[in-house]
């Protein structure tokens, strides 16, 4: 196969998945998607760089410390119905 076919099939296939990831868009049910965030690139940046730096405590060595501290969070979600 020439380099100008194997374009022309690549071209192909890549317009024929398009296609189909379009069709499925269309079809998709969202009623059971939960958007957990939001953020921008600097704000994911800043995110990633605190996980990953050593002033992140886990949960397994904060329960191997104090295995008596109680440790709780409340979360609360609003879920909300998106229809186009």
């Amino acid at each position: 196969m020439t380099d100008k076919a194997l374009e022309i099939e690549m071209r192909l296939a890549l317009e024929a998945a398009e296609e189909l990831l379009t069709q499925i868009s269309y079809q998709s049910d969202f009623k059971d998607v939960r958007i957990l965030s939001v953020e921008t690139v600097e704000e994911a940046g800043q995110r990633e760089q605190a996980e990953s730096s050593a002033n992140v405590v886990t949960l397994e060595s904060r329960r191997k410390a104090s295995a008596s501290t109680a440790i709780s969070k409340a979360l609360r979600f609003s879920d909300q119905s998106y229809h186009s």
